[in-house]
Parts: structure tokens; C-alpha cells; sequence
């Protein structure tokens, strides 16, 4: 998908909460922030917002040194999921079909994120796991997953990786082959190798990262061997809108799992889909031939 004109304003808006993080410098901040005005007019409309939101990423870490300003958010998110895991776990096997219950909670644990234009509740999200999805193409999934399959799974935020771990438990234990595949260094709140092994992801699968500093997963920006895992995957995997928007037009056996949070998507998919009908804060589950006329 393309960035569409909301981008341009919630692209200052994560300048903004970026450079806040990064320097109490006001002189600073504010050259930062005038700077990245500037560079608006350079974006290529027809690229996926998150492939034009590296630029100012990267502009405020040079500027300002840097390199993880959300920091101290990644690490509150991974305690407040670490913190429930134990419980989800719980509550999942309980469930009449528990890998279902696994996929929600997975989905509604997207509301950690904070490069979105718009916050959800974590809280809220989390108690609503036993609403129906807005978008549901879980059978589509299930028989693919009760073949054993190779599965790529693209990761997101900090916190939510925890929810992501607690289904890829299920889908090993039903003899699929996972590798989890995240950012290559720090950007907004997503997760990298070093998250992933904090919260016990690399004692369930191979965890690997994208060779990308993106936030998302623009496949001409990732590694050789990345693209390489990707082409062979029998079934991906993709959490998160920034991967969404990235990989919304690829033609290969993808499932996108996310909390719709901007507008942009919104539209984009109410455009793309029959009945439309989406908001923010729908729950998606989608197979990727539907959104492109292939199903």
C-alpha cells in the first residue's frame, strides 16, 4: 500500500514523541522537528509509510545519539506482558479450541505499539479476545497449520512478542517448524533479537532478524537470507500494521494478524475488501490472496 496524506501528519507526530525521548534540548528538538518538515516533500507517495518513516527515524538518532529512544517503553511492555503470561497460558488451554483463543489474544496484543496514529487500550483490547474478529480467515490458516508447515513468523512490538510466544508454543506442539523473524536494530518499540531472547522466544524457536532497520518488512531493504527464508516459507506469519503496510501487495502465503490503528489502513482495506465495514480498532486476521482477488 501507499502513504497516503494522514501519514504526513502523524509522520511529525511520531517526530514529535521521537525527538522528546531523545533530547529535553528544545533548540534541538525544535531544529529536529523543522528539519523533518522539510523532508516531507522528498517522500515517495507511492512507497509504504513505514519505508518513508525510516528517514526521520534514522535523522533523529544522528542528530541526537540516540540509538533506542524508546527504550524504556520496550522494556514496560515486555514486564506488563511477562507479567500475564503465565495467566493467558492458562486461560488459552481452557478454551473449547485453544489455538483460536492463542490467535486472538495474539492479535489484540498489537495495541503495543507506539508508532500508531492511534492508542488503544491495552487492557481493553486484552478483555475483548473472545469477540469475534472483524476479518476472520482462521480456517484458511488451520488447514494449512494442520499440515505441519514451515512457518515464517513476522514479529512487531515488545509485549506483544510475549502473546506471539505463547501461540508459536501451540504451533510447535502441533509438529510445525516456526523461525521468528524481527528487526534487525532499534526502531520505535519493535522487537529485536535481543527482546525476543529477554522474553524466551529463542528457547521455543530459531529467531532471526530481517537485516532491516525499518519498521516493517519492505523486502528490497532486507537481507539475502532473510529474503531467502521468506521465499521458502509454506505459510507467513505477519503481525503488525508496519508489516501489513509493507507487504500488503506481495503475492506469497501470508496471514496478517493486527488491531487496525490508522486510517490509511482503514481505508485502504475498506477499499480493497468486499463489505468493507472496518474501524479503528478492528481485529484482522486475513488471508493475503483475499485482499488481492486471489481467494
Amino acid at each position: 500500500m501507499q502513504t497516503g496524506n494522514d501519514c504526513l501528519v502523524c509522520f511529525m507526530r511520531q517526530t514529535l514523541e521521537t525527538v522528546r525521548r531523545s533530547t529535553s534540548d528544545s533548540v534541538q528538538q525544535w531544529r529536529i522537528i523543522s528539519e523533518v518538515g522539510g523532508m516531507l516533500a522528498t517522500f515517495d507517495p507511492r512507497l509504504p509509510p513505514p519505508e518513508n518513516a525510516v528517514h526521520y527515524y534514522r535523522l533523529i538518532a544522528k542528530r541526537t545519539g540516540v540509538a533506542d529512544p524508546y527504550l524504556h517503553e520496550k522494556q514496560e511492555s515486555n514486564e506488563f506482558a511477562l507479567a500475564l503470561e503465565a495467566k493467558t497460558r492458562e486461560l488459552i488451554a481452557q478454551k473449547p479450541y485453544p489455538l483460536a483463543a492463542a490467535i486472538r489474544f495474539a492479535i489484540h496484543a498489537n495495541v503495543l505499539d507506539y508508532g500508531a496514529q492511534h492508542r488503544l487500550d491495552r487492557d481493553a483490547a486484552l478483555a475483548s479476545c473472545d469477540h469475534p474478529l472483524a476479518i476472520d480467515h482462521s480456517q484458511a490458516l488451520f488447514q494449512l497449520i494442520e499440515r505441519r508447515v514451515n512457518i515464517l513468523y513476522l514479529a512487531d512490538n515488545c509485549g506483544e512478542i510475549v502473546f506471539d510466544k505463547l501461540l508459536i508454543e501451540l504451533l510447535v506442539s502441533r509438529g510445525c517448524r516456526v523461525t521468528l523473524a524481527v528487526r534487525r536494530s532499534p526502531i520505535i518499540n519493535d522487537a529485536t533479537t535481543e527482546e525476543a531472547r529477554l522474553c524466551g522466544l529463542d528457547a521455543l524457536c530459531e529467531v532471526i532478524d530481517n537485516g532491516a532497520d525499518v519498521p516493517g518488512t519492505p523486502l528490497n531493504a532486507c537481507s539475502e537470507p532473510f529474503r531467502r527464508r521468506f521465499a521458502e516459507a509454506e505459510c507467513i506469519l505477519s503481525k503488525g500494521m508496519g508489516n501489513f503496510e509493507c507487504l500488503s501487495e506481495v503475492r506469497a502465503p501470508i496471514f496478517y494478524l493486527f488491531i487496525v490503528k490508522c486510517t490509511t489502513v482503514r481505508d485502504y482495506l475498506n477499499r480493497c475488501l468486499a463489505g468493507g465495514g472496518l474501524e479503528i480498532g478492528s481485529s484482522v486476521l486475513l488471508e493475503g490472496r483475499a485482499l488481492l482477488g486471489d481467494g
